[in-house]
């Protein structure tokens, strides 16, 4: 599986929704190019997004950035993913051919 979101995707593997050990990676719209901008965004998403399991989501995401698991075009000068799908709301899909990008 590849996630389209940081912070919902880790959301789901902390809520046992998604299993860890299926994620291929995430295509992240992130912009953290060094540690330093990873710190805040951790903050923020602790506060946010992952307000009900904080230090579980924190440690998964963690856990995904040193397994080289996160990717984030925008480091790059790419585009994120597109989260609206067909049918709402996509945050997972199964090979980088179903990924649809911001333009």
């Amino acid at each position: 599986m590849i996630g389209l979101s940081v912070s919902f995707c880790v959301r789901e593997i902390a809520n046992g929704s998604v299993n860890l050990a299926d994620v291929e990676k995430i295509v992240a719209g992130t912009n953290a190019p060094t540690p330093e901008a990873w710190e805040q965004i951790v903050k923020q998403y602790r506060e946010t997004y992952w307000r009900d399991d904080t230090d579980n989501c924190e440690r998964i995401l963690r856990q995904l950035l040193a397994e080289g698991k996160i990717h984030q075009p925008r480091v790059s000068g790419g585009q994120p993913p597109l989260l609206a799908g067909d049918n709402g709301l996509t945050k997972w899909v199964n090979s980088e051919s179903e990924i649809r990008w911001c333009n």
